[in-house]
């Protein structure tokens, strides 16, 4: 059987070649990225179809070659600007205990690298101070200690875009945001790199939106609390609705008050409340399906987790996750 080259691309924009055939699954190319890149702890990364700002998670039965041939295919009707589809290996699942993933030195600097990019393209919203202290740490990351006779603004401001949030940007001059993060930088004098991206990942998981996956902003239909659009956010606690220019958070719910949820080609739904008193939200987005599947991993990963007993926390509720939901 003929075989064909296949590239896998990771958060930081490098690339690895592996020879696949026809009938390698999506399961098998995973496996085979996990031992090219020595990852330990993999049970929460997963492999990714990307095609411009759209993704989703390839089934592990699935085939990387009719992927291709596919993408081959549709090349004649994408525009000039729109960039190539890819395979990409990342962090699919943030559960609130990934202290082994800490432990695991590859799986902590595939996880911090994720973290930098969701923060430096405003993934996640990020106040200034957070920014100017996070860039410090990245600084450190990248640069080791800080050497006066080196590191000076104009040493950092051609590459000032690779440190500050996009939408943060304007709000300082180029040499404000480099003399800043450089002084927080120079404080860093003797952390190790590794002790900088665990600092840097203690940070963000404080925010309540740390791990979440955001939706594309959908139109909310028949909600009238809501806006007219709002984005979607899943992560291990539950749903999120916020604005989408702002990612200001609008309501959540958690998944022990989320009695269903569906999906069709065009909507996704989801009811809170209880079996008498229930509140429905509709909207209109063709990722439904996808943001079922992401909701129904999580679950799927709570109830494993208790059949485990990994779960010890008696305060925890997501016993009460595992009666309380239905899926339609």
């Amino acid at each position: 059987m003929s075989r064909q080259v296949v590239r896998v691309h990771f958060i930081d924009k490098s690339c690895k070649a592996f020879s696949i055939d026809q009938n390698t699954t999506a399961a098998a190319l995973r496996d085979l990225v996990v031992d090219r890149i020595g990852l330990k702890e993999d049970a929460c990364f997963a492999l990714f179809e990307k095609k411009d700002d759209w993704e989703r998670c390839l089934e592990p039965e699935e085939k990387p070659a009719d992927l291709q041939l596919q993408w081959e295919k549709e090349k004649a009707e994408r525009k000039k600007s729109d960039t190539e589809p890819m395979f990409l290996f990342k962090k699919k699942i943030f559960l609130k205990d990934d202290d082994r993933e800490m432990e695991d030195t590859v799986a902590k600097d595939l996880i911090y690298k994720q973290a930098l990019h969701s923060v430096n393209s405003s993934e996640y919203p990020v106040t200034i101070p957070d920014a100017i202290k996070l860039a410090g740490l990245q600084c450190q990351v990248v640069y080791g200690d800080h050497n006066n006779a080196v590191h000076n603004s104009a040493f950092l401001v051609p590459n000032i875009h690779d440190f500050v949030p996009k939408t943060l940007i304007g709000h300082k001059k180029p040499q404000e945001w480099a003399q800043t993060i450089l002084d927080g930088h120079e404080s860093l004098i003797g952390k190790s790199a590794e002790d900088a991206k665990m600092e840097y990942l203690n940070t963000v998981k404080t925010w309540g939106y740390y791990g979440s996956t955001f939706f594309p902003p959908c139109k909310s239909v028949g909600n009238r609390n809501l806006h007219s659009k709002v984005l979607i956010g899943v992560n291990y606690e539950g749903i999120r609705l916020l604005k989408p220019k702002t990612k200001q958070v609008i309501s959540e719910y958690f998944f022990t008050e989320i009695l269903s949820w569906a999906s069709s080609s065009g909507t996704f739904a989801f009811e809170v409340g209880t079996q008498n008193s229930a509140e429905k939200f509709t909207f209109e987005t063709k990722q439904g399906s996808i943001i079922a599947a992401t909701i129904q991993t999580y679950i799927d990963i709570l109830v494993q987790m208790l059949r485990n007993g990994d779960d010890d926390d008696d305060d925890d509720d997501t016993s009460e996750t595992v009666t309380t939901i239905s899926e339609p």
